[in-house]
């Protein structure tokens, strides 16, 4: 190997390496913007690191500072539930209690001949309760009915029991109810200033807690916050950039099969030109693409986001611009015939035809546009 195919190989490999790093920054801070464009149309692909972060240091103060109340709510709903159990579990007991105390209460009366029953209709424990009393004090009862009316007695004082135990409970629920209103109160005043200091960045609260995190992935990730800091430039510069670095990392995918299979030692200046023209080239096919084809997938379908620069989607980006660098001479030629194409309609072809000289093309010129043995 020459010191000279030496010198290019190592200046190829810096080229790659500088390529490469610069496309992985833009490339991912474009990727950035085009998530956040999915996610939050409103925010247009853009969003402000700096209040992204400040915001978050007051939204996270916030939360400090409700944690307590928080925790109380979670507390108070807990009990509220575990009161509510016991209160259906309580009157359940007592209505099964109170159906076999009136039973039994109509059957001694059925029994006895009463027929005049004014607070039947009343079925409180006081109300059974007098019933019981107003039959014990009747000497004309059976035996029998005597007997049931002891066990009467016992299930009345029973069941007025369980009555004071469900008042009991029903006011300690009701204590709880308006702590906890009080407590609600303090955290739905945070949870709306929370909201208000998201929106202010975000509009729309349910991305805000992605986009805040993938935004610090981001700036922790990328060397020196770079990607951070290009992922707050237009859109549309991102992009164009973009396509201008895979234009070169296209030129140097030519170049590296070149360097190794050619029998002409790629040059210099070769390496220049071709990095230069590949960056020529995809910008060149890019503004067509956006501009003339139509049906291009480049753009979102998205109607809200059709036409904006955020909308564009950098993984079709890079393939533009890394397939024009690849085929830089062939890319240039297309454009080329599609604008004489053009140009001559409407009679512009006879004119063009007798003004343009002959040109005798060199059978030993290699690739298209550009001739690499005049370079080397």
């Amino acid at each position: 190997m020459t010191f000279h195919k030496f010198a290019v190989g190592v200046v190829l490999a810096f080229a790659m390496v500088g390529v490469l790093i610069m496309s992985a920054l833009v490339f991912s801070a474009r990727d950035f913007q085009f998530g956040l464009q999915q996610i939050a149309p409103e925010t247009g692909g853009l969003v402000s690191f700096a209040e992204l972060r400040a915001n978050g240091e007051l939204i996270d103060q916030i939360e400090d500072a409700t944690r307590g109340p928080r925790g109380e709510q979670r507390d108070l709903a807990n009990q509220i539930a575990t009161l509510d159990g016991q209160i259906q579990t309580g009157a359940n007991s007592a209505d099964e209690s109170r159906a076999a105390i009136v039973g039994m209460v109509a059957d001694i009366e059925r029994n006895a001949n009463i027929t005049e029953i004014s607070a039947a209709a009343d079925t409180s424990a006081a109300a059974l309760t007098r019933r019981v009393e107003s039959l014990a004090s009747r000497s004309s009862l059976a035996p029998a009915d005597q007997q049931r009316l002891a066990q009467l007695q016992a299930q009345t004082r029973q069941l007025v029991e369980q009555e004071q135990s469900l008042d009991e409970l029903n006011a300690q629920r009701a204590d709880i109810a308006a702590r906890q209103r009080l407590v609600g109160g303090q955290v739905q005043e945070a949870d709306r200033r929370i909201l208000a200091l998201q929106a202010e960045v975000v509009p729309g609260a349910t991305a805000y807690d992605r986009v805040r995190g993938e935004a610090d992935a981001l700036r922790r990730m990328s060397p020196f916050s770079i990607s951070a800091y290009l992922a707050q430039g237009h859109p549309a510069l991102l992009s164009t950039t973009l396509v201008l670095l895979m234009g070169a990392l296209g030129a140097l995918l030519y170049l590296f099969p070149a360097y190794l299979n050619r029998p002409l030692p790629v040059t210099m200046a070769e390496i220049v030109v071709r990095l230069i023209f590949g960056m020529c080239a995809a910008l060149a096919f890019y503004v067509l693409a956006n501009a003339a084809i139509a049906g291009f997938a480049i753009a979102s379908t998205t109607p809200d986001a059709a036409g904006t620069s955020s909308s564009l989607n950098p993984f079709t980006v890079s393939l533009v611009g890394i397939v024009a660098g690849v085929l830089s001479e062939d890319i240039a030629k297309w454009i080329q015939e599609r604008g004489r194409g053009f140009l001559t309609q409407g009679g512009v072809a006879a004119a063009a035809a007798a003004n343009q000289p002959t040109v005798v093309e060199d059978p030993n010129a290699s690739g298209g546009l550009v001739n690499n043995q005049a370079i080397s």
